[in-house]
């Protein structure tokens, strides 16, 4: 049983938060066992899937493709390429004038 708080003196009270302050840091720095860190997002895979399954609204427009794609980089904190955005509006392109033939 620990002892009452009337016991301990002013330098013993120190030591022991200077201990429970180094136990709280060592206890951060080590990953929690089983907590394995999430794999990186791939965000080309990520906005391409996306294209493919959910940009499926004849009412979409470019500028609106773009703020999506937009919104998936911020999410995965990862930018998508020139050539990877300029791949990935030009298949929402084909695959919504297959789709939407009316709307392109």
């Amino acid at each position: 049983m620990a002892k009452p708080l009337e016991e301990w003196s002013i330098d013993e009270l120190r030591m022991e938060a200077v201990r429970v302050a180094e136990e709280l840091a060592r206890r951060a720095a080590t990953p929690a066992p089983g907590a394995a860190k999430k794999p990186r997002v791939d965000i080309v895979r990520a906005c391409e899937n996306w294209v493919r399954g959910v940009a499926w609204d004849e009412t979409f427009t470019i500028e609106m493709v773009e703020d999506e794609l937009a919104l998936h980089e911020r999410k995965a904190g990862q930018e998508l390429g020139t050539l990877d955005r300029e791949r990935l509006i030009q298949l929402w392109l084909a695959l919504r004038s297959e789709r939407y033939r009316d709307a392109a």
